[in-house]
């Protein structure tokens, strides 16, 4: 009886002792390590987009995520991150293309990055610092799936 009752109260310490985060973190560390410094911030992103440099942008948001409102730029798609394997094998994802991920804060995008620097060896990969909640911040302009035309809009805290 002592040694069930000891072993019941392991496991719910260990139960206790564990913290979600700390996998989040890990994951987030890694992934930094893989994708360096391959960064943009939302101005360098709108000085590409004014001097018309070839790049795509890969929104990987969940599609209703997506249908609420994207980055309005021409070469924007969808592809939510766990699909990025499919969009490799698929083709519309190519190693020799440039490419800035999106997603709401930053963390999708960055795992993202990671999978296709390591996995398949892209290298022009970059994402954008904050992702669309820091775009909306700086007066960018989105469209959606639900208005006929690019607008502007302001986060409401």
């Amino acid at each position: 009886m002592k040694k069930l009752l000891l072993a019941g109260l392991l496991g719910v310490s260990m139960l206790f002792a564990y913290n979600p985060l700390d996998g989040v973190k890990a994951q987030k560390q890694a992934a930094l390590k893989v994708v360096g410094n391959s960064f943009i911030t939302v101005k360098e992103l709108k000085n590409w987009m004014k001097n018309d440099k070839n790049f795509e942008i890969v929104d990987v948001r969940e599609p209703a995520e997506w249908n609420a409102g994207q980055i309005d730029y021409v070469e924007t798609i969808n592809l939510p991150r766990g699909l990025v394997y499919a969009g490799v094998k698929g083709g519309k994802l190519k190693p020799e293309k440039t490419y800035v991920l999106v997603c709401r804060t930053g963390h999708r995008a960055l795992l993202a990055a990671a999978t296709l620097k390591k996995w398949y060896n892209f290298k022009n990969v970059y994402v954008l610092k904050g992702g669309i909640k820091a775009w909306i911040q700086s007066g960018g302009v989105i469209t959606n799936q639900l208005h006929l035309g690019p607008v502007k809009v302001k986060l409401v805290k």
